[in-house]
């Protein structure tokens, strides 16, 4: 599993954004590989660029884990309210381009077991 950076400059909102980012990776990544997720990821920033430039500066994907490394570090770049903006946009057009490809059923299930995944280890971390 991929792991935060641990950056202790990071905002508590801001950690939470980049550990769904993770957790979906770490989903897809088994089904889908690097370059899968890559290329829907970079799909996705090209999608959104026109209103985040920032965003569409990434360099090309390698792996996942590097790729989410880079947009830990654009959304610390920026605005808190501005980086919360940009996620929910990148992670819904992510999610719209998942699910042209394997289906609005199959994609729901994915990310909401990325979800229930993170949700779970919270709980037990919690106890």
């Amino acid at each position: 599993m991929m792991t935060s950076k641990g950056d202790p400059g990071r905002s508590v909102e801001h950690l939470l954004l980049i550990q769904s980012w993770r957790r979906l990776a770490d989903q897809l990544g088994p089904l889908i590989g690097d370059n899968g997720f890559c290329a829907l990821y970079g799909r996705a920033l090209r999608l959104v660029g026109p209103d985040y430039t920032w965003l569409a500066t990434t360099a090309p994907c390698k792996t996942r884990a590097a790729q989410i490394d880079a947009l830990d570090d654009m959304l610390a770049s920026v605005a808190p309210d501005l980086a919360q903006v940009a996620h929910a946009a990148l992670l819904q057009t992510f999610t719209d381009l998942l699910a042209s490809l394997i289906g609005h059923a199959l994609a729901r299930r994915l990310l909401d077991a990325a979800t229930v995944d993170g949700e779970e280890k919270k709980v037990q971390e919690h106890k």
